[in-house]
């Protein structure tokens, strides 16, 4: 059989099971989509709170950034290894369970008594985020025909987009209100009134044969990634040094050791299969190049508006809300779209709106008034809600339906790795063009260097665009070798 024949043949039996259910009612998507709000909503609604919480555990704010730091970081590591056992024993068994796991893990961050166990507490949190995350798009892909599948999956980025939005001013409001312990004791009843809807709803799914777990590649896996992430963010603080090199280093070989050791075992950590269609790789890639590329304009773009514009920290916040509004809008839409015209043909406009936002903030300058930057900032909150669940669809399509939650969780790990990316390039990119980091820059009352920090936004926006352009030729190439027959892109 030819590999185009084995996704054709997937596909099938995917709708034939479907049709046969008819799970694919509002309650379910409900189900999956309060897992994506919550676990996005809580990666952003601490950040507001860790001046109060370094001040309540006497702790210094480095220490209390691990709070984030530690719970981001283990849904990275742990999104593929909840695919894989997701495939093994069942999406449904999986992803509730995430909702109890995330549930126990604030509730323990509410109780904590030292900053240590804290940390802790929310890096359970992250486990339980990373089961919802990993198969929340299989599970909507399997449930969904093809001629509803894109709303759904726009559906569930519109949820990523209010989770990220409502995150920091909602943790704002419960911080003025109360505590910072309020913030996890109001996610607890949300979080167990969610698995009791997704135990109903969410139908019992077809689970594979069973394999022994490779150890080793998970192990290789997660040393190449924490070493990997700890460059980027020592880099992104400009503290970078001789050891960092070997660092890097050790990152690589031990990337290198875990794709030779994942060809060689019968059942890999991470099935190279799940990667052998070339629209899957496209897919990918645009995948990482677009979050890489929103998330360092979101990390940036607030020191041109404080530092370089003056704007206040309320005014800037308000401006910056845009691009998740957007973003939350415009993703259904999408679906829709790509229902109707194909995902292919949305996946090339969304690429282009976003090549065309990227060049729209590269020519930002002193003098930009406020009804350009609205525009700039909507349009890119409007390319990525247009571009981001069709490429979903594109992705979670081509993909043999035995790795749809390895490729669900595969896809929540490459969205997280691009936003890691974007935060260390925007960060490290800047530094070039000034004389110390950007931070020190903003903290000093007499500021200067206005050309060289104009100079390093401008080149970085470039940077981007360069990338977005690459991804947009690369889905080109990719989009044309492939030939279809039934399916409609």
């Amino acid at each position: 059989m030819k590999k185009g024949d084995l996704y054709n043949v997937a596909s099938a039996n995917r709708v034939g099971r479907m049709d046969k259910t008819k799970s694919y009612s509002a309650l379910l998507l409900l189900s999956v989509c309060a897992g994506a709000f919550l676990s996005h909503f809580s990666a952003g609604f601490v950040n507001i709170a860790l001046a109060d919480i370094a001040v309540y555990f006497s702790s210094s704010l480095p220490l209390t950034q691990w709070i984030v730091n530690g719970y981001l970081l283990s849904i990275l590591l742990f999104l593929p290894l909840m695919g894989k056992i997701a495939d093994r024993f069942g999406r449904k068994k999986i992803h509730n369970a995430g909702y109890l796991v995330f549930a126990i893990g604030a509730a323990a961050s509410a109780l904590s008594s030292s900053i240590a166990i804290l940390i802790i507490c929310r890096i359970v949190q992250g486990i339980g985020a990373a089961m919802l995350q990993s198969v929340n798009m299989a599970i909507v892909t399997d449930a969904y025909p093809e001629k509803h599948r894109g709303k759904a999956l726009g559906v569930i980025s519109t949820s990523v987009g209010i989770g990220a939005l409502l995150g920091p001013s909602v943790g704002g409001f419960l911080i003025s209100a109360g505590t910072w312990h309020l913030l996890f004791w109001t996610i607890v009843p949300i979080s167990i009134i969610a698995f009791f809807i997704a135990q109903r709803f969410i139908p019992a799914d077809q689970t594979f044969r069973k394999s022994t777990f490779d150890f080793v590649g998970s192990v290789l896996f997660a040393l190449s990634i924490v070493s990997f992430v700890f460059v980027l963010n020592s880099i992104g603080e400009g503290a970078v040094y001789v050891n960092l090199l070997f660092i890097l280093v050790f990152s690589i070989c031990c990337f290198c050791g875990f794709i030779y050791w994942s060809k060689r075992v019968e059942h890999p950590f991470i099935h190279p299969q799940i990667f052998s269609s070339s629209m899957v790789r496209a897919g990918g890639f645009i995948l990482m190049i677009s979050y890489c590329t929103t998330f360092a304009s979101m990390v940036i773009l607030p020191f041109y508006l404080r530092g370089v514009l003056g704007y206040s920290s309320d005014h800037s916040g308000l401006l910056l809300m845009c691009y998740p509004l957007l973003l939350a809008l415009f993703g259904p839409i999408s679906g829709a779209l790509s229902d109707k015209y194909g995902s292919g043909k949305v996946v090339l406009a969304g690429l282009t709106f976003l090549s065309a936002s990227m060049f729209g903030l590269s020519l930002l300058a002193e003098t930009t008034s406020l009804p350009i930057l609205i525009f700039l900032f909507c349009l890119l909150g409007f390319s990525m809600g247009i571009l981001t669940s069709a490429n979903y669809s594109i992705m979670m399509f081509y993909v043999p339906i035995q790795f749809l939650g390895m490729m669900s969780s595969t896809i929540a790990l490459l969205r997280n790795i691009g936003m890691v990316l974007g935060t260390a390039i925007s960060i490290m990119f800047m530094s070039i063009w000034m004389d110390g980091p950007i931070n020190d820059w903003m903290s000093n009352p007499n500021r200067r260097g206005y050309e060289q920090v104009m100079s390093g936004f401008h080149y970085l926006f470039l940077l981007l665009l360069g990338l977005t352009i690459t991804a947009g030729v690369y889905f080109i190439r990719n989009k044309w070798k492939v030939k279809y027959r039934s399916q409609k892109f």
